[in-house]
């Protein structure tokens, strides 16, 4: 079984995990008044890509959300050293904002694909195109956020 499902598993990380890994760190960044310009986005969003694995466990519905939340903070933590409670906050608004893109376009979405939501999760081609709108919503906030910061000159490090 693990021979036929490593292949999906593969794509998985390498179209949606690691994207989404990495338009979160910016996005969390963006909201600590952190460089963009940082090696430490790609290892944390290796990291958190790895992390990701944990969507393929049978574990709880939401809870592979809560692994997610508390180990991107913690990925900030350890190679940025900015306050754990502002890092909480900023992985906690990152995901409210994944969660309001997901609620307001996921549903017309598959209608208009006109396939089940079964289906897209187990395909990783589609299961990443359902995620782009919601990265690509994350990337003009972080970019917006971030032009923001130099502006008011807010940049930290």
């Amino acid at each position: 079984m693990f021979k036929e499902a490593f292949p999906n598993i593969i794509y998985a990380l390498l179209l949606q995990d690691f994207p989404e890994s990495l338009v979160e760190v910016l996005f969390v960044f963006s909201i600590l008044n952190l460089r963009l310009r940082d090696k430490k986005i790609l290892f944390i969003a290796f990291l958190q890509t790895i992390t990701n694995l944990v969507r393929d466990l049978p574990i709880a519905f939401g809870m592979h959300s809560v692994i997610l939340i508390i180990t991107l903070a913690l990925y900030t933590r350890l190679f940025t050293k900015a306050q754990l409670s502002k890092i909480f906050m900023a992985v906690l608004i990152c995901f409210a904002v994944v969660a309001l893109a997901e609620l307001t376009y996921f549903r017309p979405l598959l209608k208009v694909i006109n396939l089940p939501y079964e289906t897209v999760f187990a395909n990783p081609f589609l299961r990443a195109a359902c995620a782009l709108p919601y990265e690509i919503i994350l990337l003009a906030l972080s970019l917006g956020k971030n032009y923001y910061n130099h502006k008011k000159g807010l940049i930290i490090n």
